[in-house]
């Protein structure tokens, strides 16, 4: 069987798991380990039902952790995919993906600063406007929110809603911004460098159209900023 058909054999019957306690693809330095580790107690209990009990430890050169990232079991999409491997527009923007603990003081895509706890991850589409034209390769991030502000894994009723209630994880006017890189299907996660200074995690989750149960890549930056002022 080839590698490929593996994959797709173990996400169908077990969904997304991965070998545990085992470090995966390093990149500069960063690495990430794989530990079966129920969420974390801050989150509400209706948070916690949906994640995955495996948690994606990020270590620094020092192989220090990072931070910790507890991805959602099974994500809802908004339409069918176009084939067996979903993508992010195939979401409906504000989905919850998942929930992350800084273990280090972190920062943002656009270098604001973000205090060690725990927020949710929730996707979201750069507005088509002048003010961000040229911020970013890409279009799809994620955005933290203080795990006290965001207590259900349904949607937000808008993507305002997101952007006032991330804002608060950064301490100021502006949503905490996580870049998304575009993502396929691997056998394993792992940190890849994507040059300029992205150094970026790829994993993957699963979703569930007319019973049928889909892959989910997604490769998220966890250290990397814009090049734009």
């Amino acid at each position: 069987m080839s590698p490929q058909l593996l994959l797709r054999a173990m996400v169908a019957i077990l969904g997304v798991l991965w070998p545990i306690s085992l470090i995966f693809g390093q990149a500069g330095g960063y690495s990430v380990k794989v530990e079966k580790f129920d969420p974390p107690k801050e989150v509400a209990p209706e948070v916690a039902k949906v994640l995955s009990t495996q948690v994606l430890r990020v270590l620094d050169k020092q192989g220090q952790v990072l931070c910790e990232i507890w991805l959602r079991d099974s994500v809802p999409l908004a339409k069918p995919p176009s084939g067996e491997t979903v993508r992010y527009r195939d979401l409906a923007e504000t989905t919850l993906l998942g929930v992350i603990r800084w273990v280090q003081p972190g920062s943002d895509y656009r270098k604001q600063k973000i205090k060690p706890g725990v927020y949710t991850l929730r996707l979201a589409y750069q507005p088509e406007d002048g003010d961000h034209m040229g911020t970013a390769p890409y279009t799809e991030f994620l955005l933290l929110t203080p795990h006290e502000l965001d207590k259900s894994p349904a949607a937000f009723d808008s993507p305002k809603d997101l952007h006032d209630l991330s804002a608060k994880a950064a301490g100021s006017n502006h949503p905490a911004v996580f870049l998304l890189f575009p993502a396929k299907p691997l056998a394993q996660p792992e940190i890849r460098d994507h040059g300029n200074g992205h150094f970026v995690l790829h994993a993957g989750t699963s979703a569930v159209i007319n019973g049928k149960k889909v892959i989910l890549p997604i490769a998220l930056t966890v250290v990397g900023h814009s090049s734009a002022g």
